[in-house]
């Protein structure tokens, strides 16, 4: 099995399928797969450390929501702006770290385009790609992945039809995932 190509093509499928979803469903979405993020290892002390910024949940779904993120725009270039990789002090974050950072950055993105959206989705699978090839237990990472592939194709589907998505079903669905033993 190509795990490239079949990402790829995933990848596509998503470009493809979130392309006539509407703002709303973009929204709902985002704020449904922050959930996943959400249960990260140390997920708001990540955004502190590099953004500088206190996270609280509520209110971060709720600006997202109203489509008021410009102050998290705003914190996210800052603390890039901030940043000189070429520093003696300078510490490239560890993989989960970045999954995050990415995360937040395109959840706090424009929704007017799908683009953020797909990043979001492929984050989540590059994410429990590196839980599995860095776990002591391999094979349940990958069920979930390719449970989550699965997932994703199902809610490409309900996209489709122009379904609403309850903003918990990435919160529920990870809820009793380990993600700190990785």
């Amino acid at each position: 099995m190509d795990i490239v190509k079949q990402i790829d093509q995933h990848t596509n499928r998503l470009i493809d399928g979130l392309l006539s979803s509407s703002a709303e469903q973009r929204k709902s979405l985002t704020i449904a797969i922050l959930g996943f993020y959400f249960q990260l290892p140390n997920f708001e002390a990540v955004l502190y450390q590099y953004i500088q910024m206190r996270i609280k949940k509520k209110q971060l779904i709720a600006d997202i929501k109203n489509g008021n993120v410009q102050n998290y725009r705003q914190a996210i270039e800052k603390s890039i702006a901030n940043v000189d990789v070429y520093a003696d002090s300078y510490e490239e974050p560890k993989p989960i770290a970045l999954f995050i950072l990415d995360a937040f950055a395109g959840a706090t993105s424009d929704m007017k385009f799908s683009t953020n959206l797909v990043k979001l989705f492929v984050g989540i699978i590059d994410t429990l790609d590196y839980c599995e090839n860095f776990s002591e237990r391999p094979a349940y990472w990958n069920k979930l992945l390719e449970e989550e592939v699965e997932f994703q194709n199902e809610v490409l589907r309900q996209v489709k039809i122009g379904s609403s998505f309850n903003s918990l079903i990435y919160q529920q669905r990870y809820a009793g995932v380990a993600f700190q033993e990785v």
